[in-house]
């Protein structure tokens, strides 16, 4: 009889628990985007970064067309949260300033995304 309580005693702390710590488990929010990261680029970047991702010269802007993915990915990150890694070595005050803006107007996008398109329609 005892054996058999400890056995139920262990089974319902173990059932507790478990449920305990499955609520703490943030589940992955999917944030969706009012454009597609081509909308996106066409409406907002290319004015500064070229049409074909060459970047502007007089507006000091960096071209695209030469960055990996994972470059792109680090750049988009380190303005998109407000120049905290400087990754890239370019001055991003003037797009960090502009980003929140943007976003603001409904110009966000999601950061593997864009640089994926970037990547795959400027790449030389």
């Amino acid at each position: 009889m005892i054996k058999r309580l400890t056995t139920i005693s262990i089974a319902t702390l173990v059932a507790i628990a478990l449920t305990a710590c499955s609520g703490d488990k943030k589940q992955a929010e999917t944030k969706t985007y009012k454009m597609s990261a081509e909308e996106v680029y066409k409406a907002s970047c290319t004015k500064c970064h070229g049409a074909h991702g060459e970047g502007k010269t007089e507006k000091k802007t960096p071209r695209f067309d030469d960055k990996t993915v994972a470059e792109l990915e680090y750049s988009l990150f380190d303005i998109k949260k407000g120049g905290i890694t400087f990754t890239t070595g370019t001055d991003h005050e003037i797009m960090e300033h502009n980003m929140q803006k943007l976003i603001d107007q409904g110009y966000d996008y999601d950061i593997k995304t864009m640089a994926q398109y970037i990547y795959s329609t400027f790449k030389k």
